[in-house]
């Protein structure tokens, strides 16, 4: 099954240890919005409700490390293109377009860093 592009970014922020509240609190807008409303915003963005706008997407990827090109491929697979699904790790998402990398993975969709945590 191939991640929508909210349940990517959610599986990479988990990924990288922070909770919605802490991603939430780090992002800036203007005009200012209270930090419930962000959480909530965030939320909506990881549950596909909400699309993530240029910005958004600039400003989470300063707090969260993903891949932009395996986020435009779910974003294009999620809008129904025929394009091919981008290889990711089943646990922490990483992976990237290029599927042949095989030293960065342990398994076909398991990544190195995830197996050796096993």
């Amino acid at each position: 099954m191939t991640l929508t592009p909210g349940a990517y970014l959610k599986c990479r922020r988990t990924a990288c240890g922070k909770s919605v509240p802490d991603v939430a609190c780090a992002i800036e807008t203007d005009p200012s919005v209270s930090e419930a409303d962000r959480v909530e915003w965030l939320r909506s963005i990881e549950a596909d409700v909400a699309p993530a706008r240029w910005s958004t997407i600039v400003a989470l990827r300063r707090l969260v490390r993903f891949d932009l090109l395996v986020l435009e491929r779910l974003s294009l697979i999620h809008a129904s293109v025929d394009v091919p699904a981008p290889r990711l790790c089943r646990i922490c998402a990483a992976g990237n377009v290029l599927i042949d990398l095989p030293w960065e993975w342990a398994e076909a969709d398991l990544c190195i860093a995830c197996a050796s945590e096993s």
